[in-house]
């Protein structure tokens, strides 16, 4: 069984592999020196899982995060929400 924090992290991964696909799809051909191509960007998603699975929720919000900054993803207010939500349930963790 799948807990409320796990839950709240697929919401918003799924909102963000979905813009992540458009962002390239939109760009094309991604040169090294875009933005896009940094490492743990594409595949991020998995790695934010990979962190939960392990019981490193903290980093798993970070990497999620940098995710949606360094690709400058316009996530919906939705998602800004569960955003918040995660945040509040790691609390001082962070």
């Amino acid at each position: 069984m799948r807990s409320e924090l796990e839950e709240s992290f697929r919401l918003v991964l799924d909102e963000v592999k979905h813009l992540m696909n458009e962002a390239h799809e939109k760009v094309g051909v991604i040169d090294d020196g875009h933005a896009l191509a940094q490492v743990g960007l594409k595949e991020g998603s998995a790695v934010v899982m990979d962190y939960l699975q392990h019981n490193e929720a903290g980093i798993a919000f970070h990497h999620l995060m940098y995710m949606i900054n360094e690709a400058q993803l316009p996530l919906s207010l939705a998602g800004q929400r569960v955003l918040k939500s995660i945040e509040a349930q790691l609390g001082p963790t962070l």
